[in-house]
């Protein structure tokens, strides 16, 4: 994990703080007791916002059905390096974003908002679990290696600190986990200097909570900087085409004219060498069997693509729980899906989706699980005959 030196932050309570918040200037982080919200870790073989959101995407959807659509995902990447990426995701309600924007409306200038219990990581060593009570509700959050596991937050009235520390110790333990740090929290019992000292403290041993905000601006901010990732990314693929295009007609032009003095193919030929470095008989036919290469290679074989085909299929699936996704995990030529269902039938159904999608899938290792389910896997290629 990648500790430095992180810029200053006050750390404030959000409920019923609206006067001081607003008028401090600096940089505020805002602490909230979430009531719907959940946290779930992840790790996969690649990083990047989009890519990352996609999968997540794929991966909740068969849990969450019709109702993705209502809610933020918000990752939080604990650790990123060239070819991985690992944290976890917040899927927050929307009902949850309009109050906190409510309780936000007149506040402006830099500020975000965490999950009360995360300021006070750095107390059990980013290893443990964390109680905040407050006024109205308990939260109860674990931490492992920093990640944030497991998030729950319930009515006061209707639980006690004693009842939510039993709950999570028993889902640690049939997580196949154990905890030796257990911090419990009274919002009475802290003063704003405990929580500006345990806040920054937890930054400046995980910087990375520093991009960590669940307000609607920061949603928001990540789903404008995802659609700008996307669109470069696509100019990017169009200004590469372009170019070949323009570099063929290009060849075309001067081929045609070197034609009417002699020396046509001569001409073609060392245009085509001095463009791509290499010499060929059939400059021509070269150029356009590598804008074919170039075409094919970025567009129809790219995670983009592929996870935006398998997003097409789930949709034609419904929120039917006859099958479910497990994991999906992505290469350049072929892409195994492992997955749940309740029948044959359901499995067929997925391939003849995807082959309708262009794909040839291949079935193996179908197993019954105890439950009466069906395990099975399944490898896609782009086109070629099904096996």
């Amino acid at each position: 994990m990648m500790k430095k030196k992180s810029k200053s932050h006050r750390f404030m309570r959000l409920a019923g703080n609206a006067g001081r918040i607003s008028s401090y200037g600096g940089s505020r982080v805002l602490l909230y007791s979430f009531r719907n919200i959940s946290t779930h870790s992840f790790s996969f073989p690649f990083s990047g916002m989009s890519k990352v959101r996609e999968a997540l995407r794929i991966q909740f959807r068969p849990l969450l059905g019709d109702a993705v659509s209502n809610i933020s995902i918000i990752p939080l990447f604990v650790n990123v390096g060239k070819k991985l990426s690992s944290g976890c995701v917040f899927l927050l309600l929307g009902d949850e974003t309009n109050a906190i924007e409510e309780t936000m409306s007149g506040v402006g200038g830099d500020y975000s908002v965490w999950p009360a219990p995360m300021a006070f990581a750095a107390e059990v060593g980013g290893n443990g679990l964390v109680i905040w009570s407050d006024e109205e509700f308990i939260a109860t959050l674990w931490l492992k290696d920093w990640t944030p596991m497991f998030y729950k937050a319930v009515d006061k009235n209707k639980s006690s600190v004693d009842d939510e520390k039993l709950t999570a110790l028993e889902y640690i333990e049939q997580s196949g986990e154990r905890v030796e740090q257990i911090l419990l929290l009274d919002s009475e019992d802290i003063t704003d200097d405990d929580i500006q000292a345990c806040g920054a403290k937890t930054l400046s041993l995980c910087s990375a909570y520093e991009q960590l905000d669940l307000s609607s601006k920061g949603t928001n901010l990540l789903e404008r900087r995802e659609r700008l990732v996307g669109i470069m990314s696509r100019a990017a693929k169009t200004a590469v085409v372009s170019g070949f295009i323009f570099l063929l007609a290009v060849c075309g032009i001067y081929a045609y004219h070197s034609s009417l003095l002699s020396s046509g193919a001569t001409n073609a030929e060392s245009v085509y060498e001095a463009s791509f470095g290499e010499r060929s008989r059939q400059p021509l036919s070269s150029a356009q069997s590598k804008l074919r290469s170039v075409s094919t290679s970025e567009t129809d074989n790219s995670l983009q693509a592929i996870l935006r085909d398998v997003t097409d299929v789930w949709d034609k699936l419904g929120a039917s729980a006859d099958i479910t996704i497990e994991t999906l995990s992505y290469g350049s030529e072929t892409t195994s899906i492992l997955g749940t269902a309740k029948s044959n039938e359901s499995i067929q159904r997925l391939r003849n989706l995807l082959e309708e999608q262009g794909y040839s899938p291949r079935t193996e290792n179908i197993q019954t699980i105890p439950g009466g389910d069906m395990r099975f896997n399944m490898n896609i290629t782009r086109g070629g005959a099904n096996i």
